[in-house]
């Protein structure tokens, strides 16, 4: 029994795909032809009439996974050539100016990845109390906002007492280290 592809429907499929997720499985069967266009379509006019066509043929597809995909083939660095896509395969950029080019892009992977946009990383176990300190304001400063938006002004009250003692400390180590 022959099986013709989901794409040109004329040929017989040689090359087949399978999404499997959770308990979902989908199929996509194609012919040489059109896997090989498929693969080496990257001009935004050929990906943009291709790739729509087989990704609705798959079933539970995301509404905007042909968006997402189509826009990281079209973003491209004008720098070194490297597009969205290349970075999502490899994980690395290909030059500086790719932060630039690709910066909205960057943004909602971060968000993605660390559910948060702000960078909040281990400090090390030698850090100066300064350093220490102005961790601990961040975090307070944070803790702040959310007390005042819970309507919490009891607490909020004293969270910012805490904020107003290590200000006081750390004006005071800045006041210091200008005496030496």
């Amino acid at each position: 029994m022959n099986i013709f592809c989901d794409e040109c429907k004329k040929n017989i499929a040689t090359v087949f795909l399978t999404k499997i997720s959770g308990t979902e499985v989908s199929k996509v069967q194609l012919c040489e032809e059109c896997a090989k266009r498929m693969e080496e379509t990257t001009e935004a006019v050929n990906l943009l009439a291709f790739l729509p066509q087989v990704l609705s043929s798959l079933q539970g597809v995301e509404e905007n996974l042909v968006e997402d995909i189509l826009t990281g083939e079209l973003l491209t660095c004008g720098s070194c050539g490297t597009s969205f896509n290349d970075f999502q395969k490899m994980g690395l950029l290909g030059c500086a100016d790719c932060y630039r080019e690709f910066s909205d892009a960057l943004h909602r992977v971060i968000i993605e990845f660390q559910e948060s946009d702000e960078h909040i990383g281990k400090i090390p176990g030698r850090a100066s109390e300064g350093a220490r300190l102005r961790r601990r304001l961040l975090d307070l400063e944070k803790h702040l906002q959310q007390k005042i938006a819970e309507e919490e002004y009891e607490a909020a009250a004293a969270v910012r007492d805490q904020i107003r003692e290590i200000e006081v400390r750390l004006n005071a180590d800045v006041m210091e280290s200008d005496k030496e």
